[in-house]
């Protein structure tokens, strides 16, 4: 058998892909070596442990990279949610505001006024008119013809079933999933 090089040795970045490629067709050869040809073995043995090393310095830096973005996640979540406070703060000040200005022009009699930036109006609004409901008459009392019906499949009770080995046409149990934990 002749000796080999390593395949794209002369890479510095090799994908996880081509690294698991070589360490497969490394361990065919390894199985298609006759017993006596010891300098190949040896050469196939120690280039299937180089190869193994990439592979696990890829991996640590897989794991790197994946912990780092997890971290970019969170607090990038943190700040949107911090920002999103912000946004809801700021639309009660506005609608306090507009209540304030529609108070104003009620109290004066007034439909529009002018500013050096804006038009203000207060104007009736369309489409349909307010529905008041009397909260007092909880929605299953009122006739039938006036309620809505959402019917959802009970998830606990058909679990519960499939768990006690009862047949259901409509409903399995699916696989487990598996998930990379990186600690």
């Amino acid at each position: 058998m002749e000796s080999k090089t390593p395949p794209n040795s002369s890479e510095q970045r090799r994908t996880l892909f081509s690294i698991s490629d070589d360490i497969n067709e490394l361990t065919r050869l390894l199985d298609d070596i006759e017993d006596d040809d010891l300098e190949s073995e040896q050469l196939i043995t120690s280039w299937l442990e180089n190869l193994g090393e990439e592979r696990d310095r890829k991996l640590d830096n897989y794991a790197a990279l994946i912990s780092e973005l997890e971290a970019k996640a969170e607090v990038r979540k943190k700040e949107a949610q911090r920002l999103a406070k912000l946004a809801t703060s700021d639309e009660k000040k506005a609608t306090m505001l507009k209540e304030r200005l529609k108070w104003f022009f009620e109290i004066n009699k007034l439909k529009t006024l002018e500013t050096a930036r804006y038009k203000l109006s207060l104007t009736r609004s369309g489409g349909k008119q307010p529905l008041i409901l009397n909260e007092t008459i909880p929605p299953a009392e009122l006739p039938e013809k006036f309620q809505k019906i959402h019917v959802e499949p009970d998830k606990t009770a058909i679990r519960a079933a499939l768990e006690a080995g009862e047949e259901l046409d409509f409903a399995r149990l699916g696989d487990r999933t598996s998930n990379m934990r990186i600690r």
